[in-house]
C-alpha cells in the first residue's frame, strides 16, 4: 500500500528518469547499442588536419547513392560524421548547425570546438532525464578548428558523454579501427598521408 509506485524490469526498460538497482538506465544502453551495431565511423587528427571517415553500407541496392549521408557541414570551421539511427544523427546534426548559428549571433564570433561539443552533449544528456523521452540512438563526431585550441576533434554519445580526442571511432567496426588509429601514428602524418590509411582500415572495419 502506501500508495508507491513499483518498479518492475520491464518499467526500468522504458523509463529513463530511474536507475535500475545496478545504477544502469537500460534505455541509454539500448541507444548506444543501436551505434553500436550501425557503419565505422572514424576521426584522425593529422600534422596538418583532421580526417573524417565512414563505411560506406549499400542498405537496398535500388537506393540512390548519397542519399544516406553522413558527413555533414556544420559551419565552414567545423565539419561532423554521424552513425547510429539516421534521423537521429541528423536530428543532432541541425541542433549543432543551430548552436553554431546563435552562438555567433550572440557573440559576433565563431563557436569553439568545445563549446559546440558541450552543448550538443548537454541536448543529448537531458533526453537521459526525463520520462517520455528516450536517447538519440546516433553518436557524433566534431572535427573543429577555432581561434582558441586551433584543430580539435570531438566525440558526442548517446548518453551526453562528450570528450576530445587525437582519434576516435564508433560503430560495429570500432574497436578494430581504434586499434588500427593507435598504431598509426596520425599525428606525425599530413592529411594527405594519412587518407589511404584511413580509407584502408574503414574497409578492413567491414
Amino acid at each position: 500500500g502506501g500508495g508507491k509506485k513499483k518498479m518492475s524490469g520491464t518499467n526500468f526498460d522504458y523509463d529513463c528518469s530511474s536507475l535500475n538497482p545496478e545504477g544502469r538506465i537500460y534505455q541509454v544502453e539500448y541507444a548506444e547499442k543501436a551505434v553500436e551495431s550501425s557503419s565505422t565511423t572514424v576521426g584522425v587528427v593529422c600534422s596538418d588536419g583532421i580526417i573524417l571517415g565512414t563505411e560506406k553500407i549499400v542498405i537496398n541496392k535500388m537506393m540512390i547513392s548519397g542519399t544516406d549521408k553522413r558527413v555533414y557541414s556544420i559551419t565552414k570551421q567545423v565539419g561532423s560524421v554521424v552513425n547510429g539511427l539516421t534521423p537521429d544523427g541528423r536530428a543532432l546534426m541541425f541542433r549543432a548547425r543551430e548552436e553554431a548559428k546563435q552562438y555567433h549571433d550572440n557573440f559576433g564570433i565563431k563557436i569553439p570546438g568545445s563549446i559546440l561539443a558541450e552543448r550538443v552533449a548537454g541536448v543529448c544528456q537531458m533526453n537521459t532525464l526525463y520520462y517520455g523521452r528516450r536517447p538519440y540512438g546516433a553518436s557524433i563526431i566534431f572535427a573543429t578548428h577555432d581561434h582558441l585550441k586551433g584543430a580539435t576533434l570531438w566525440m558526442v554519445e548517446p548518453s551526453g558523454s562528450c570528450y576530445q580526442y587525437y582519434g576516435c571511432a564508433a560503430g560495429r567496426g570500432r574497436q578494430m579501427a581504434r586499434n588500427e588509429i593507435e598504431k598509426g601514428n596520425f599525428r606525425e602524418l599530413t592529411v594527405q598521408q594519412a587518407l589511404p590509411k584511413v580509407a584502408k582500415l574503414l574497409l578492413q572495419s567491414q
